[in-house]
């Protein structure tokens, strides 16, 4: 046996679920309790069983343990003496999994119900959380059937572990007839078996197994003073074994199976309609066409809508409570004459405040479809702190995005930055174009370099004039990004003029698009080099997961997240161990690299001529803090040249960075935080409509509002700046002239 080296392993002990085999031949172990110890070589095999049953709390007698190795993590191997634990640590590296189970059933099996006589009465496990187990419980009087992995891995509905003990005898209620005829529907998919209704009358309601002369069947009525459907008689016995996927094809309503899909599809809301059936076929054994697919979407958002519906009427009371927690937070919301829910604007004290003593004067605004939520769009406004990181500023909901609606949001915007010159980014859809232009002035409203390429993408991939892929493609956007980041004048011609050469049509695109909207060179308000509004990825997963929950979802889920990313920015701070942040400090490091093979002229005390590999010359100077390569004046970091001219005059390199980057900085901008919200006393929207007043008073709660689907099918994304598609003239194969073909004006020539 080869011998073990000296190691450490990570043990995870399982115990009281089972290991399920995934399609890919993973392995994922659910429900039960895990926990861990701590294995290294040299343990003996007493006392590692004696380690693992302690930690779980577990009475060693009649269990056994079974481990896996990393090059099969699906195969479980008994543990039985020393050679077992010393495999153990010899084929795993960094962690290992162990399970403990009953020495009657393996831990990678599941029981099979038995239906031959009596239905064994189990109660599955499910997945909980650390440190609780359910474990299973099976009758005495009933023998146990063999183990059977097919249960798990041949297709056959996973809800069963869930759904299997829904009936339970008589006597149990069930809320109303729909409640009680769903649940027979589940529980027959968990057993393997189908049924008939015989009576389905609205007090009464008989079914029965399907199968010729089985006794199984339960029956349910409507008690008298409760109302509600209560089982009369049930049989819970079969004549038959159970059915194998193949035989086992249930029907459904429709309405039914939104319901039981809904977790999961609101789990993964963007999935599409073939992974619904794919999810349907493998836990309810139910076959969908893609029509009943999107069909069944379509029923969770409508549900979506209709809870959202009482939602709107809490609005209100949020909104003073976020006023009340924060003194100085801008919570506002109107509705339309009909008193429906129209749009929403929420901007936290913390945050104005923050923004105002240390944010630069940059704002990024950008807009996210919510698919849950009356097809509103969220529209987010974000600046960045001292180590440029996202700090979010303000959000709003707008039922539409036009122009009233986006210059409503804007006004509120305006109020948050006072009377301070900012500069904006957007992107280039059409609203925004106007509505920031009124607001904030055409000088200070920068394009989404972003939006500007993905337009350009466009441009080249829809015209039939000319073809430009592959490698010709990837150098027409990088010419493209040499005319945006380029920072004088001469470098943003030479940017142009590869373009120009490379192809006219490109170059007239460029010059139509507003190129002094987005390119350096051009825009003459500081951008801090950041030319995206999506330039932060966060802000995407930021709100990701609540695109579609209801409105008062997305304000609870929105304000828990800004607290969590506040109060972490603000521990990070403790961890800085420069005058400016790791980012800040890295983008230093890399100038100082660069600088370090640039020849130097000492001109002065306070000034340098550097020159590059390439010939070109820059001078800095120390006093000015200025580079005639400007990009020390851009961005307020010390550019390559500047870090090598500070370099040769031995001063400190921070001292030369701006003050928005500086430790201080950072810390006025997250002095104040914000609190959890307290939702204890949130009332029902029952009792704020029992308490509004009536006759001639305002109702103070909005409604939700009337959506009508527009006609057509609907934008995927929203019509963008100037592309154009330029047709391809007509061109005669017989003359070679332009404007005719050889079927027009050749062939009339020709008679």
């Amino acid at each position: 046996m080869m011998g073990t080296e000296d190691k450490t392993l990570f043990c995870f002990c399982h115990w009281g679920g089972k290991n399920k085999v995934l399609p890919d031949g993973s392995t994922s172990y659910v429900g039960g309790i895990t926990d861990q110890i701590i294995v290294k070589t040299g343990i003996k095999y007493n006392d590692f069983v004696n380690a693992v049953f302690d930690r779980l709390g577990v009475d060693p007698s009649d269990k056994v343990l079974q481990f896996t190795v990393k090059f099969d993590r699906a195969q479980l191997i008994r543990l039985r003496d020393q050679e077992g634990v010393n495999t153990l640590l010899q084929f795993n590296d960094g962690f290992a999994h162990v399970y403990a189970s009953s020495s009657e059933k393996e831990p990678n099996s599941e029981v099979a119900p038995n239906m031959a006589t009596t239905r064994i009465s189990t109660t599955e496990v499910e997945a909980v959380s650390l440190g609780s187990a359910e474990e299973e419980q099976v009758s005495a009087d009933t023998p146990i059937p063999a183990p059977s992995n097919q249960w798990i891995t041949d297709g056959t509905p996973d809800a069963a572990a869930n759904w299997s003990e829904l009936l339970v005898g008589e006597g149990q209620a069930f809320e109303n007839a729909d409640a009680f005829r769903l649940a027979v529907f589940k529980f027959s998919i968990a057993n393997r078996f189908h049924y008939r209704i015989l009576h389905n009358k609205p007090r009464y309601i008989s079914i029965h197994c399907a199968a010729d002369g089985c006794p199984w069947k339960v029956s349910a009525g409507i008690e008298k003073k409760s109302q509600n459907v209560s089982i009369r008689k049930f049989v819970d016995s079969h004549s038959h074994p159970p059915l194998d996927s193949s035989q086992l094809k249930p029907r459904i309503r429709m309405k039914w199976l939104g319901g039981i899909m809904q977790e999961d599809i609101l789990g993964s809301p963007d999935c599409l309609p073939r992974k619904v059936c794919e999810d349907a076929e493998k836990n309810l054994a139910i076959k969908l066409t893609y029509r009943q697919a999107w069909s069944v979407k379509q029923r969770i958002r409508e549900a979506i809508n209709e809870k959202s519906g009482e939602s709107y009427k809490l609005i209100p009371w949020l909104c003073n409570r976020l006023i009340e927690a924060m003194p100085g937070t801008i919570a506002t919301w109107s509705c339309t004459e009909e008193n429906r829910f129209k749009r929403l604007f929420v901007s936290y004290d913390c945050s104005i405040r923050g923004f105002d003593v240390g944010c630069r004067p940059l704002i990024f605004v950008d807009v996210y479809n919510l698919n849950g939520l009356h097809n509103s769009s969220f529209i987010v406004a974000s600046a960045l702190d001292a180590d440029n990181e996202m700090y979010p500023l303000s959000y709003g909901i707008l039922l539409s995005m036009n122009e009233e609606d986006l210059l409503w949001f804007l006004e509120k915007l305006k109020l948050v930055v006072q009377n301070r010159e900012v500069i904006v980014v957007s992107g280039t859809s059409l609203p925004f174009l106007s509505s920031l232009d009124k607001m904030f002035g055409d000088e200070n409203h920068s394009f989404c370099f972003h939006c500007v390429k993905e337009n350009f993408n466009k441009f080249i991939d829809g015209n039939t004039a000319f073809k430009v892929q592959g490698r010709g493609k990837e150098i027409a956007l990088k010419y493209l990004s040499d005319i945006a980041y380029a920072r004088t004048l001469d470098s943003y011609n030479e940017a142009l003029g590869k373009i120009c050469s490379f192809r006219r049509e490109l170059y007239d695109w460029v010059i139509a698009s507003q190129p002094e909207r987005w390119s350096n060179a051009l825009f003459r308000k500081p951008r801090w080099d950041h030319l995206n509004c999506k330039s932060t990825d966060s802000l995407n997963s930021f709100i990701e997961e609540e695109k579609f929950v209801h409105v008062l979802e997305l304000m609870e889920a929105y304000h828990e997240k800004l607290y969590m990313l506040l109060q972490s920015n603000k521990l990070k701070i403790e961890q800085w161990n420069l005058p400016i942040g790791p980012r800040v400090a890295e983008k230093i490091f890399e100038n100082q690299k660069a600088g370090d093979n640039l020849a130097v002229t000492v001109l002065s005390d306070i000034e340098f001529k550097l020159q590059e590999l390439q010939g070109r010359e820059e001078v800095v100077n120390l006093k000015l803090w200025t580079c005639t390569c400007l990009e020390w004046q851009m961005t307020g970091i010390p550019c390559s040249h500047a870090c090598n001219a500070i370099t040769m005059t031995s001063m400190n390199i921070y001292q030369y960075v701006a003050d928005w980057y500086k430790r201080e900085t950072q810390e006025h901008i997250y002095a104040e935080v914000m609190d959890e919200l307290a939702k204890f006393d949130i009332p029902h929207p029952d009792d704020i409509i029992s308490s509004a007043s009536s006759g001639n008073d305002v109702v103070l709660c909005p409604l939700s509002p009337h959506v009508k689907r527009p006609p057509g099918r609907p934008r995927k994304e929203p019509k963008g700046l100037q592309v154009e598609t330029v047709k391809r003239p007509i061109r005669c194969s017989k003359c070679g002239g332009v404007g005719h073909n050889k079927r027009t004006k050749c062939s009339s020539v020709a008679q």
